[in-house]
């Protein structure tokens, strides 16, 4: 088994253990949304997982991957997404 590293959204951190999940849950393709800065990183480790279980990772500011994943729905791709909308840490500090 392949230990899942971490997403990190500047100082955030949410698991990469939902890739995981996903794949497991049937998914072949995984849109992310890296938020409205796309600020987030996708780690290392996520994508050596990723690679490994042969999942398609669209990786995109969260405005352009919601209407990727909505494509890639009426292709009839088996896909799911982590969309990453914006918070307080990842806002520039001139919009806090």
């Amino acid at each position: 088994m392949v230990k899942v590293e971490s997403l990190s959204f500047g100082s955030i951190t949410a698991w990469g253990e939902e890739i995981g999940e996903l794949s497991r849950a049937g998914a072949d393709e995984i849109a992310i949304g890296t938020g409205t800065n796309a600020e987030a990183r996708l780690s290392n480790g996520a994508r050596s997982y990723a690679t490994e279980a042969q999942l398609q990772l669209h990786t995109l500011p969260s405005y352009e991957a919601v209407p990727r994943f909505n494509h890639l729905i009426d292709l009839g791709k088996k896909v799911a997404a982590i969309i990453h909308i914006a918070c307080q840490d990842c806002l520039p500090r001139s919009k806090r």
